[in-house]
C-alpha cells in the first residue's frame, strides 16, 4: 500500500530523474540535429548542420583534406554523442576566416542558435509538462495490449491485476513479478509514459499520482493551478474505467448452453510474451554459449543446456513496433511461441525382430527425408559457389546436418527397444553389429565375442557412410572417398555417445 504522502527526499529525487529525463531527450534531439543528413520541406533545408556546415567551408575555402579530417574524426571514449558533434561543429567553424561573410553560413548558424534555444525552453521540466501532460490520454499501463492482436486495432488494452492462478495453465498470473507494459494508441505520445515511470526507491510518479501526491511537481513552479492541470493530465493515463472493442478484435463465442454464449475478445498477453522473450535470450548468453560448446565437445559443464524446440516466431508489426507498445519494441515487432503440438504416437504394429539393416536404412531414408534434403541442398550450395566445406563454420554447418540424420536413426532404435522385449536381437535377423546396436548391454558369449574383436562400431559406421553418399549421390555433387570417411566418423563420435548413454540407463 502507497503512503498517503511521499517524502520530500523522494519528489525531489523523482523531480530530479524527470529533468535528467528530459535532458537525456534533448541532447538526443540536439545530436540529431547536428548529425542527421539534411532535410528539405517545402523548400526549407533544416537539419544536418554539420553535414552543410562542411559543404560551405569547401566552398569558401581550399581546405579540402582538412574538413576531410574532421569528418573521419572517432568519437573518444570519455566523450557523449553531443559533445563529439558539438566538437565537430566548431572544428569546422575554424577552418574559417573569423571575417568571412556569406549569407548561406550566416542563416546556417542562425537556425542553429535558434534551434538550440527553443529546445532548451522545450525542455524545461515546466514547459514541457504544460505541452505534454495532457497526452497521457493515449496512454495505457496494460498486460494485455490491444494492438498486438492487430496492430491498428483502437480496442481497450487491460491491466490485469487478479491474482488467481492455476499451475495447470501458463498465464501471466503465472509470473511472481510481470512487467507492464505501455500501450498508446498514439506513439508519439510515448515519452509521456517515461516520465510516469521514473522512478526512486521503489516509488514512480504514477504511485505518487495514485497517492494523490502531486508535491513533487513542485520542484519545477510554485503555482498551484498549473500544477494541478499536470495532474489532471497525467491522471488519464490510468484513471479510466472507459473499456471498449474495435471491429480488428477477435471474437470467440463461448457457449454456456440454450443457445446462450458469452461474446469474448481475447487480448495477447505482452507481459508474458516479454517473461519468454526474457528467457529465449539466454540462448545467447555467454554462459550457455559455453555450456553448448562443452556439450558439443563431450565435456562436463555444470550449467545445464536450456533449449526450446520447436519456438515459432509470430511478426506482430512491420515496422515501427514502439507504436504498438514499448515493451513491443524491445521485442522487434515478434512473439515467440512455444510448440503446442500433440506427442507424436507411432504404432507398435511393426515388428523390428523381422527386419534386417537394408530395412532399417529404407526407413531412416523415409524418416530423415527432410534433413537429407536440407544437407544435399546446402552441399550443392558450396559446390556451385565454389566455396571449400572444410572452412570451420562451414564444417561445423554439415556436422550439426549429418549429426540430424544420424540421431534420427538413434531415435528408431530408442522405438525398436519400447516395442521389443528384452534380448529381442538374439532372435532378429539383424547382423551381429547391427542387433548390438539395438541392444549393446547383451552380455552373452555371442555379443561379448563381438565386443572384444572391437570391429562392430567400425562396421556399422561404414554401412552409414556409403549409404548417406548414396542418398546424396548426385552428378552434380560427385562425392567420393573424403565424404565416405568424414560420415563414417562423425557417425562413429555419434555411435559412442549413444551406446555410453546405453549402457548407463541400464
Amino acid at each position: 500500500m502507497i503512503a498517503t504522502m511521499i517524502s520530500k527526499q523522494t519528489s525531489q529525487a523523482l523531480a530530479k530523474g524527470i529533468e535528467v529525463y528530459l535532458a537525456t531527450r534533448r541532447d538526443k534531439k540536439h545530436e540529431d540535429y547536428l548529425k542527421s543528413k539534411p532535410q528539405k520541406k517545402k523548400n526549407v533545408i533544416s537539419k544536418g548542420i554539420n553535414i552543410r556546415l562542411a559543404g560551405i567551408v569547401k566552398r569558401l575555402t581550399d581546405k579540402n583534406e582538412a574538413v576531410k579530417l574532421v569528418e573521419k574524426t572517432k568519437k573518444a571514449k570519455d566523450q557523449t554523442a553531443l559533445v563529439f558533434q558539438q566538437q565537430k561543429y566548431r572544428n569546422l567553424l575554424e577552418l574559417l576566416d573569423a571575417d568571412v561573410v556569406d549569407s548561406e553560413l550566416s542563416e546556417l548558424r542562425a537556425e542553429y542558435l535558434q534551434f538550440v534555444s527553443e529546445l532548451e525552453a522545450q525542455h524545461k521540466p515546466a514547459n514541457w509538462l504544460d505541452e505534454w501532460a495532457i497526452k497521457a490520454k493515449d496512454i495505457s499501463f496494460a498486460t494485455h495490449v490491444a494492438k498486438l492482436t492487430h496492430s491498428s486495432s483502437k480496442g481497450s488494452s487491460i491491466l490485469d491485476s487478479s491474482l488467481s492462478s492455476d499451475k495447470r495453465y501458463l498465464t501471466t498470473n503465472s509470473l511472481s513479478d510481470p512487467e507492464i507494459d505501455t500501450a498508446s494508441s498514439n506513439a508519439a505520445s510515448l515519452p509521456v509514459a517515461d516520465i510516469l515511470k521514473v522512478e526512486h526507491d521503489g516509488f514512480s510518479v504514477l504511485d505518487c499520482l495514485k497517492a494523490e501526491d502531486a508535491s513533487l511537481f513542485s520542484e519545477f513552479t510554485d503555482d498551484k493551478e498549473q500544477i494541478a492541470k499536470w495532474v489532471q493530465g497525467l491522471k488519464q493515463a490510468y484513471d479510466s474505467d472507459i473499456k471498449q472493442s474495435y471491429f480488428l478484435s477477435k471474437q470467440v463465442f463461448f457457449p454456456l448452453g440454450n443457445q446462450h454464449y458469452h461474446l469474448l475478445l481475447p487480448l495477447t498477453s505482452s507481459s508474458l510474451a516479454q517473461a519468454l522473450h526474457n528467457e529465449h535470450k539466454q540462448y545467447f548468453e555467454d554462459e550457455q554459449t559455453k555450456a553448448r560448446e562443452q556439450r558439443k565437445n563431450n565435456k562436463f559443464c555444470a550449467t545445464a543446456v536450456v533449449s526450446y524446440p520447436n519456438k515459432a516466431k509470430l511478426n506482430i508489426t512491420g515496422s515501427n513496433h514502439s507504436n504498438a507498445s514499448s515493451l513491443n519494441g524491445k521485442r522487434g515487432g515478434k512473439i515467440t511461441l512455444l510448440s503446442s503440438q500433440p506427442p507424436s504416437w507411432r504404432s507398435k504394429g511393426k515388428r523390428y525382430c523381422e527386419l534386417d539393416y537394408q530395412a532399417l536404412y529404407k526407413a531412416l531414408s523415409f524418416l530423415s527425408k527432410n534433413e537429407l534434403r536440407d544437407l544435399n541442398k546446402y552441399l550443392k550450395l558450396l559446390k556451385n559457389k565454389e566455396l571449400s566445406d572444410s572452412q570451420p563454420a562451414r564444417a561445423a554447418t554439415i556436422t550439426k546436418k549429418v549429426q540430424a540424420i544420424i540421431h534420427a536413426l538413434f531415435d528408431e532404435v530408442m522405438q525398436a527397444n519400447t516395442v521389443e522385449e528384452t534380448n529381442w536381437t538374439k532372435a532378429s535377423k539383424f547382423t551381429l553389429p547391427y542387433q548390438l546396436l539395438f541392444e549393446p548391454y547383451r552380455d552373452d558369449e555371442q555379443a561379448a565375442a563381438e565386443k572384444l574383436a572391437g570391429k562392430w562400431q567400425t562396421v556399422i559406421s561404414k554401412d552409414f557412410a556409403r549409404w548417406l553418399n548414396k542418398q546424396l549421390d548426385d552428378k552434380q555433387l560427385k562425392l567420393g572417398t573424403i565424404h565416405l570417411e568424414l560420415w563414417a566418423k562423425l557417425f562413429s563420435q555419434e555411435l559412442r555417445s549413444f551406446i555410453a548413454l546405453q549402457e548407463v540407463s541400464r
